[in-house]
């Protein structure tokens, strides 16, 4: 393969990234440089993940302890391939090595998400343990206020839609994490984003749930002060 062959193979590997934009290396220098750059781009974002994850107050600790090896492993993967990078003799050895950084670690397609729609479900989890026990409180309350002769047509409903949310959330959050924490890099990228495409819905769809799952609790609330 010629010189201007390989180095449009090397443009089209890296195209899949945010960076595609990059221009194209004119030399083996140069095509090491760009690679380099992209890896200490991703070492950057992983950094912050790391960030992301160590503040997570919600996590569960099995669940960190995922992502912290996760992360660990794609940063020192990551620095490897960079001290290889640097001492590659040719362009088809860099076009490899940029190949490898983008499927073999998926940070911006996958790691990311992985942080983030884990972070948000464990929050999610814990904001419906939360109503829960709100709901039974409720519960209790409707059926006193009945038993003393009140009115709780009204709240009853409240009381059952809110059931239907939690229900819902529940049933959407269960194993959402654990299955984006499952999922592997590699080279098909419409998996990849079909997978993170449903945890996010998923994990969108709970968070709906719940708000109207607060929403009425708060007019169960208001009903029974009413009343």
């Amino acid at each position: 393969m010629g010189i201007a062959a390989a180095l449009v193979g090397l443009a089209v590997t890296v195209a899949a990234t945010p960076a595609s934009a990059a221009p194209n290396p004119t030399s083996l220098d140069a095509a090491k440089k760009l690679t380099v750059a992209r890896i200490d781009g991703r070492l950057a974002v992983l950094k912050v993940d790391q960030s992301e994850v160590h503040n997570a107050t919600r996590l569960t600790d099995s669940h960190r302890s995922t992502l912290d090896g996760i992360l660990s492993h794609d940063i020192q993967g990551l620095t490897d391939l960079k001290t290889k990078v640097q001492n590659e003799t040719t362009l088809e050895a860099v076009k490899a090595d940029a190949q490898s950084m983008v499927n073999d670690y998926r940070v911006y397609l996958l790691v990311g998400p992985q942080v983030r729609i884990t972070i948000a479900a464990d929050v999610e989890n814990a904001a419906e343990g939360t109503l829960e026990k709100a709901y039974s409180a409720l519960s209790t309350a409707i059926d006193n206020a009945q038993k003393a002769g009140k009115d709780v047509t009204a709240a009853k409903a409240k009381l059952a839609d809110m059931r239907t949310q939690l229900d819902s959330a529940k049933s959407n959050l269960s194993g959402v994490a654990d299955g984006i924490l499952a999922v592997k890099p590699g080279p098909d990228a419409d998996a990849i984003h079909a997978a993170v495409n449903s945890a996010r819905t998923k994990v969108k769809t709970v968070r709906g749930n719940l708000h109207d799952a607060a929403a009425d609790a708060k007019a169960i609330r208001d009903l029974l002060k009413a009343s």
